[in-house]
């Protein structure tokens, strides 16, 4: 207020209008003051989300009117959080558990971005640029962590032949995509002084996160609980170890002395079935549906053994042991020509890239079985003619072992590649449906058998998106015209063969479900 003498009195002034801020003084012209809290904080909150996709994509969104604050960046981590803890429950099988530890490591990976936003506003002389850079920072994230998840979960699992390749340059372009983006927000708020050093602040930015994510622990945050398999082990009976071996002498002897000798002139095959793991009851099913369908399908019904380790058959099958395989076949090679007569051996279990089948049954512990010594048990066994399959995991590892101009030898999957449908409340696994199931019920030849079981696995794999298991088969040059011959021995109105749940034509297609053997 003024004194005027003209008047006589005091009259009230316009107040000073404040200064219209320069652009050079004030990089952001772009952050006026804030509509009222009540009403504009969800909207602020989206339209900071919005700005931040844009940012992922390399745009340039307008940050007029936003409120780039502490809080929002705390809401912004916590949004983070939640989404990285739903795509973790999505991505376990259930029952799940939740796992501090995974998110105090997701965490953790927002604190760089406090140091990161620390350092741009002490190098560019500007306080609030700390905040400002860690809320667009995290917004950004929240799309492309999204879309680098998806391609890490979904893509990369489809590269498995060049893995270690393809991870290094998923990380490269990841880390190249960051630095993108850090150029983009560091331009945006005008720091620094020059694109030089914004450049050098973004290759800075993105080599602390580089490293960071390369050193520190990345646990999901959800978990499989496997707590309750454990208590249900625990409640059932322990198997006496010196019991269940005491009883194979038994067991094997009496499933031995009913198999008939060889026919004379007459090719006769011989099955044996071989499923080690009890882990998943699959694997038992399996073995057991392949003994009744020879039995019924191609007359092995006095000529055949089933070796299974599973607690529901361990008072009456002997165990699917290399010691109890071992004397099965030196007992069958006994009993057959072996110059006539083959031997089909359906081998079915868990495997590993080392060509090597799990052997497990709890309470009891085996010397471990694979491929070389498989190899020795038939060469001591005396058998010439021979059909092996090998229904597992990385089976195709079994090939070069087995392989000689009088074998037949098929497997579920290449050397290098993983099988499907290992599941306990499934008849058989993909290969095994495809193949004993599904081929064989249409054709007496086990090499036809195996073109059609190729094309059905291929067909569930792919529409369950996985990568192909690529089922192998390596034939003799002499096993070809043998198995021709006893094949002529079946007579011509060969009876179809069995299903377990659901016959082959009513259900050509396996359920849904998805498990690596």
């Amino acid at each position: 207020m003024t004194d005027t003498s003209s008047g006589g009195g005091w009259h009230d002034e316009p107040p000073p209008r404040d200064p219209v801020p320069s652009p050079l003084l004030s990089p952001l012209p772009l952050l006026p003051p804030p509509l009222p809290r009540a009403t504009s904080a969800w909207g602020n909150y989206l339209r900071v989300v919005g700005a931040g996709c844009r940012i992922a994509l390399l745009g340039r969104p307008s940050l007029l009117g936003l409120r780039l604050e502490p809080g929002l960046f705390w809401a912004l981590m916590a949004t983070s959080l939640l989404l990285e803890c739903g795509r973790s429950w999505l991505a376990v099988e259930a029952p799940r558990q939740f796992d501090l530890v995974g998110l105090e490591s997701q965490a953790l990976f927002f604190l760089p971005l406090l140091l990161a936003g620390t350092v741009v506003a002490r190098l560019s002389a500007r306080p609030e640029l700390l905040w400002r850079f860690a809320v667009l920072m995290v917004a950004a994230g929240l799309l492309s962590d999204a879309l680098a998840d998806l391609v890490y979960q979904h893509l990369l699992p489809h590269l498995e032949r060049h893995k270690t390749f393809w991870n290094w340059v998923y990380y490269v372009a990841v880390q190249c995509w960051t630095l993108a983006i850090t150029w983009r927000l560091l331009s945006l708020l005008g720091a620094l002084r020059s694109g030089v050093g914004r450049g050098l602040a973004a290759l800075a930015v993105t080599g602390l996160f580089a490293v960071l994510s390369y050193c520190m622990p990345d646990t999901d945050i959800w978990g499989t609980d496997y707590s309750a398999e454990y208590q249900q082990q625990e409640r059932v009976p322990k198997l006496v170890a010196e019991e269940v071996f005491s009883r194979q002498d038994e067991l094997l002897s009496r499933a031995l002395a009913s198999i008939a000798p060889t026919r004379p002139g007459r090719p006769s095959l011989y099955f044996v079935a071989y499923a080690p793991d009890s882990e998943q009851d699959v694997f038992r099913k399996e073995a057991l549906y392949g003994t009744h369908l020879f039995a019924k399908r191609f007359g092995t019904a006095q000529r055949s053994l089933t070796l299974v380790n599973s607690r529901s058959t361990v008072d009456e099958l002997p165990l699917a042991s290399a010691l109890n395989l071992d004397r099965g076949l030196r007992a069958i090679g006994r009993k057959m020509n072996p110059q006539q007569d083959i031997l089909f051996l359906y081998l079915t279990s868990h495997g590993s890239r080392d060509a090597e089948l799990v052997t497990k049954l709890p309470g009891l512990s085996f010397t471990p079985f694979n491929a070389p010594r498989l190899a020795q048990i038939l060469k001591d066994s005396g058998i010439r003619w021979k059909v092996i399959v090998v229904s597992a995991c990385y089976s195709g590892s079994f090939i070069n072992s087995l392989k000689d101009d009088h074998t037949l030898v098929i497997t579920a999957a290449r050397a290098d590649r993983t099988s499907f449908g290992c599941s306990d409340d499934a008849e058989f696994t993909y290969f095994g449906r495809a193949y004993l199931e599904q081929a064989l019920n249409q054709t007496t030849s086990f090499t036809d058998a195996f073109a059609r079981a190729r094309t059905l696995v291929d067909r569930w794999e792919t529409r369950d998106q996985e990568i192909h298991s690529e089922p192998q088969i390596a034939q003799g040059v002499l096993i070809g015209a043998q198995l021709e011959q006893w094949r002529a021995t079946l007579p011509l109105d060969t009876p179809p063969g069995l299903a377990l749940k659901s016959t082959a034509a009513a259900r050509p297609d396996p359920p849904d479900y998805v498990n690596q053997r």
